[in-house]
């Protein structure tokens, strides 16, 4: 596989160069930055546009920043009225966040996000199937990963853009032609201008690897926030309150916490915690967010302005994360009116965004997210973000600029948690966008999706949903994150463990707690710190990836560098089998697995076929290995 790319320029089309810099003249330039990774099969690269000159530059147009034959033996075609079958040219997809709200009350609707779906490039029109996310927010509607297959050997493509982007593959005789980009660019460059557009990372496999396992590597390797930025943990472990709280509350909360010896690592508090809102206590009611742009501590509320809740919090051996949402403002709020000419707006919305792309405006956010870290101890920055972003980019482009404003605010983005980063090593960046919505491998780099789909912050969520989540966002993904809202419910709160997790379930005003839900929340919270670790590890799913409750889920995470692992295994809620048999997967040929049940320490077993069994239905049961 070649690295390349296409676009038009004064309507010629020009690829790349042999040296990576393609020169239009008169001080314009294309520059493809390429990296390798060759252990892994793979190369990344991101294109540069510039103009040195004092003039402005010609139209680029129709820009593929990738734009490649994927080299692979495709069958021969079959005659009408055949259907395709497992080894013909193929496009995987995986499903992105559900497009509006129905997800909250549909847990089939909720439980198709991040789904796989199979695409036969023989049954499209062409042989070319073209795809693109929804709304400008880069997870939503469809992923930007991309498993392309032929004889089960094949590609994974990662799209990096945080914006609106577009992907089409088409069946040639010798491969498929692989075309990403942004999904509508026509512009000149301004004099001294340069920018980037969207990154493509491709890691081609063959038949006999592991596909998704080399490819959670490659992630976690070289595409995540462990990799490229300097934390130090694999990913949060948050305890909520509800940022409407009263101080007080928090703090007894906490205390409470310390009390049981109950050692989360972040104390999160969420929305509310900001502006005049005269009812902030509950996340589904009141006035709090009309208040969003406001981002001065609620003093009705917090009268010492969260110090002392992150006082009481360091004391109890913890640290705040808070959340924010900083692109969204509602109209009124003091900064419009201040700086409307930092707001891009539409007519009749009453949230205005503010623009990443107006030097100012991104300053004012560095220097108001760095005096919260700094004055708080942040460990985490949550960033949230709940608007639909393509109408304001196309409002606000300028004549022949057309993609140009998306380009800005969304490199505006990046520059933002790039300036955080550098100046609080260590800070992880939590990233929301209503639950998994800007999913990509340039946020990837950066953060962790914490939250990877809002259908968590339901009060009475469906632990099989969540599970059906987990079975193939961990496909690609070694660092992900879930929560759970329901106390006192193991099975559900063992479907939310991720490699970063949340207990939710004492966060909101009306939740109460007592002696016996502190004990099992100890119980929890240390199990999951003794297991946490393999989370970011190999993934094997043993069990049903689809929303079936009569199925079973069962999960392997396996550290190939210690030999050890756990298996994680639920029974649900109208399974009529209370057995199951798997063979471990990952170990090596002649080695035994000795394995150790977390409830049942009775429980100890060498072999690599391991039974497990589940008297009641809706149960779980966890198992530790260790190759011998």
């Amino acid at each position: 596989m070649k690295p390349n790319f296409s676009f038009l320029y004064y309507g010629k089309q020009y690829r790349a160069t042999d040296n990576g810099i393609t020169n239009l003249g008169n001080g314009i330039s294309v520059t493809m930055a390429k990296k390798e990774y060759l252990k892994y099969d793979a190369t990344e690269w991101v294109l540069w546009f510039e103009n040195k000159s004092d003039k402005k530059s010609g139209i680029f147009s129709d820009i593929s920043d990738c734009d490649t034959l994927l080299p692979l033996s495709i069958p021969q075609g079959k005659r009408p009225g055949y259907m395709p079958k497992e080894g013909d040219a193929c496009v995987i997809t995986m499903n992105g966040m559900v497009y509006g709200g129905y997800y909250w009350e549909n847990d089939k609707v909720s439980a198709s996000e991040y789904g796989f779906n199979y695409e036969y490039l023989d049954k499209v029109p062409n042989k070319t199937k073209s795809f693109a996310n929804i709304g400008g927010r880069s997870s939503e509607g469809t992923m930007p990963f991309f498993d392309v297959t032929a004889l089960d050997n094949g590609y994974i493509a990662a799209i990096g853009w945080t914006g609106d982007w577009k992907a089409e593959f088409s069946k040639q005789d010798n491969g498929i032609q692989i075309k990403t980009g942004l999904k509508e660019t026509k512009f000149y460059l301004k004099p001294g201008e340069k920018f980037r557009t969207s990154s493509i990372l491709i890691m081609k496999y063959h038949s006999n690897e592991d596909k998704y396992n080399k490819f959670r590597k490659l992630i976690r390797n070289h595409f995540s926030h462990k990799s490229c930025t300097n934390a130090t943990r694999e990913g949060l472990m948050a305890f909520e309150l509800w940022g409407g709280l009263t101080s007080d509350e928090m703090i007894k909360r906490i205390n409470e916490l310390k009390k049981y010896d109950i050692k989360f690592e972040d104390i999160w508090i969420d929305a509310g915690w900001y502006g005049n809102c005269t009812k902030c206590d509950e996340a589904f009611s009141g006035d709090w967010g009309k208040h969003t742009g406001e981002w001065e501590v609620n003093k009705r509320v917090h009268p010492q302005e969260l110090k002392d809740v992150s006082d009481c919090a360091k004391e109890a051996g913890m640290q705040l994360m808070l959340w924010f949402e900083p692109e969204t403002v509602i109209e009124g709020t003091p900064i419009t009116k201040a700086h409307p000419e930092w707001f891009m707006e539409l007519p009749d919305r009453k949230d205005k965004i503010l623009n990443y792309g107006n030097d100012e405006a991104t300053k004012y956010v560095c220097q108001l997210l760095e005096r919260y870290v700094k004055n708080l101890g942040l460990s985490c920055y949550r960033q949230d973000f709940n608007t639909k972003l393509t109408e304001y980019f196309q409002m606000n482009d300028e004549e022949n600029r057309h993609g140009i404003t998306e380009i800005k605010h969304i490199t505006g983005m990046y520059n933002v948690w790039d300036y955080l980063l550098e100046k609080f090593p260590g800070l992880i960046i939590d990233n929301c966008s209503s639950g998994g919505r800007r999913i990509d491998i340039e946020t990837l780099k950066r953060s962790i999706p914490f939250f990877r789909s809002d259908y968590q912050c339901n009060f009475n969520e469906n632990p099989e949903v969540l599970q059906t989540h987990n079975s193939n966002i961990s496909c690609y993904l070694p660092y992900n994150g879930c929560t759970s809202k329901t106390k006192n419910d193991t099975y559900s709160i063992r479907s939310s463990y991720s490699s970063s997790w949340g207990g939710a379930f004492y966060n909101a005003i009306f939740q109460s707690f007592d002696d016996a839900d502190f004990k099992w929340a100890k119980r929890i919270v240390d199990e999951y710190k003794k297991i946490r670790h393999y989370f970011s590890c190999d993934f094997y799913n043993h069990g049903s990836s689809v929303f079936d409750d009569t199925s079973w889920a069962i999960w392997q995470y396996h550290d190939a560098d210690s030999g050890k692992g756990i298996v994680m295994a639920f029974r649900r809620s109208n399974s009529p089998f209370d057995r199951v048999a798997i063979e471990l997967r990952g170990i090596e040929k002649g080695k035994v697995c000795e394995i150790k049940s977390l409830d049942n320490p009775e429980f100890n077993v060498k072999t690599n076929n391991l039974e497990i069994i589940l008297h009641e239905k809706r149960t779980s049961t966890i198992f530790e290995y260790e190759v011998k």
